[in-house]
């Protein structure tokens, strides 16, 4: 009896760690996949302020600056991300 509720219990767990598994292989995909755009934009970025700092572009000079504060958005979104994640495993 006692040995099939620790069956139950084994087969639970080997259940979880596969979705868990799972959950991060598609975690480190995006990962990549959001570095990849990234890396793009960044390029962009680059060339955009490049032109702007050459010519008095308007349209150049708001893209680059919004382009900016999303980035510096997203830092903070990813900086409270971790900070809570971090909160949360002393607590465990």
């Amino acid at each position: 009896m006692a040995e099939t509720a620790i069956t139950a219990v084994l087969s639970k767990f080997g259940e979880l760690a596969s979705r868990e598994a799972a959950v991060l292989v598609q975690v480190g995909n995006d990962i990549m996949l959001l570095r990849d755009r990234l890396e793009w934009l960044q390029a962009f970025v680059r060339d955009a302020d490049r032109r702007r700092r050459l010519a008095s572009d308007d349209f150049t000079r708001v893209w680059v600056r919004q382009t900016r504060d999303v980035a510096f958005d997203a830092e903070d979104a990813l900086d409270h991300f971790f900070h809570k994640n971090y909160m949360n495993s002393l607590r465990s």
